[in-house]
């Protein structure tokens, strides 16, 4: 994954099906959500500013979360 666009702050919520959580970014005009009702992890922001990171899967999205977090994947 190659992409310019980082996690600044997290903030988690519970709901009845699980947690979630909306992660503020370095574009502040585009966040990454998970409702926590068991969907995907996904870029929020309107079509122009998320555009430029269409080329990012969930699982980049949750690796710049775990960047952020400084947690280890091996």
């Amino acid at each position: 994954m190659k992409s310019n666009l980082e996690v600044t702050s997290i903030r988690y919520f519970e709901t009845r099906r699980g947690l979630g959580y909306e992660c503020q970014t370095n574009n502040r005009l585009v966040q990454i959500w998970n409702d926590g009702q068991g969907g995907s992890t996904y870029l929020y922001g309107d079509a122009y500013n998320i555009k430029f990171y269409k080329e990012l899967c969930e699982w980049d999205l949750e690796e710049l979360i775990d960047e952020y977090e400084q947690v280890k994947t091996n």
